[in-house]
C-alpha cells in the first residue's frame, strides 16, 4: 500500500512538473533580435554571373533589429527592420563591354514567420532548477526556418571607369525605388543565459524589381535578389499574466 502510494505522489509530481514546464514559454514570449549583417547584391553591376565572386565583390556590412513575439513553443511571429548598404563593380572583359561600380542604401521592413526545426523551448527532461524552482525551460540550441514578405526602399548611384556618374546612360534610375520583397532561410542560435542568446542567420532576399540597384540594362533578364547574413545578438523579454512585456524583476 505504501509504495502504491508513493508511485501516485511521484506520478502526480512528474506530470504537474511537466505541465508547468511546458507552460513556461507563455511567459517568456518576446525576443528583440540586433543584427550586424552582411549584404550580398545579385543585380546588373557586378558579378551576378559568377554567386561565388560576386558573394565578395559586392559584400558590403549593414545592421538590423527584429522584435518577435512566441506564438506557440515552435512558431514566431516578427518584424524585420534593416538598413542596408549594397554595391558592386564590373569586371572588364566579363560586363557587356562597360566597367561601373554600385553604391547603394536601403531600408528593409518585412514580416517573418518562424518555425523551430529544434524548438526553443523544452519538452522533456533537463530543466535546470535552483532552491526557488525551474529557472530555465529553453533549449541551448534552436534550429529554425523561416519565411517572410514586405518591402525595400533603395536609392543607389552608379558611377563608370572615369567615375564620373551615368547619366547618359538611359537605364540608370538614381532616384529613390520601392519594391516587394520576400525573404527565406534559416538560423542558428544558442542560449548563452536565460535572458541572452548569440545567432547566425542566413536569408535569400527575392524582390519584384529589376530596379533595387537602380540600373535596369537591355541584357537584364531577372529581377534583383540579394543574400543577407546576420550575425545576431537576441535578448528574450519576459511578459506578465496579461501579455504585455515587462522590463524589471527578470529571472529568479
Amino acid at each position: 500500500m505504501n509504495r502504491f502510494f508513493w508511485f501516485l505522489v511521484a506520478a502526480f509530481l512528474l506530470a504537474t512538473t511537466y505541465d508547468a514546464s511546458a507552460q513556461q514559454w507563455r511567459i517568456r514570449r518576446y525576443e528583440l533580435d540586433f543584427s550586424l549583417s552582411g549584404v550580398s547584391m545579385y543585380g546588373d553591376i557586378g558579378r551576378s554571373d559568377n554567386l561565388l565572386a560576386n558573394m565578395f565583390n559586392g559584400f558590403r556590412p549593414s545592421v538590423g533589429i527584429s522584435p518577435s513575439y512566441l506564438l506557440t513553443p515552435n512558431l514566431a511571429v516578427g518584424v524585420d527592420l534593416g538598413y542596408l548598404m549594397f554595391g558592386g563593380q564590373d569586371k572588364e572583359g566579363e560586363s557587356h563591354v562597360r566597367v561601373y561600380t554600385l553604391s547603394g542604401h536601403a531600408f528593409q521592413h518585412t514580416v517573418r514567420l518562424e518555425y523551430s526545426l529544434i524548438g526553443r523551448v523544452k519538452t522533456r527532461g533537463g530543466y535546470i532548477y535552483n532552491r526557488k524552482g525551474m529557472v530555465n525551460s529553453f533549449n541551448k540550441v534552436q534550429v529554425y526556418l523561416f519565411v517572410g514578405a514586405g518591402g525595400i526602399l533603395s536609392t543607389a548611384t552608379i558611377k563608370d571607369a572615369e567615375g564620373s556618374e551615368i547619366t547618359y546612360d538611359p537605364g540608370y534610375f538614381p532616384g529613390i525605388q520601392y519594391a516587394a520583397c520576400f525573404p527565406a532561410g534559416g538560423g542558428l542560435k544558442l542560449s548563452v543565459d536565460p535572458q541572452w542568446s548569440v545567432g547566425f542567420e542566413l536569408g535569400y532576399q527575392f524582390t519584384f524589381s529589376d530596379l533595387v540597384d537602380g540600373y535596369s540594362s537591355s541584357w537584364s533578364d531577372y529581377n534583383d535578389y540579394y543574400f543577407l547574413f546576420n550575425l545576431k545578438a537576441i535578448y528574450r523579454i519576459r511578459n506578465n499574466r496579461n501579455g504585455r512585456p515587462v522590463f524589471n524583476k527578470y529571472y529568479r
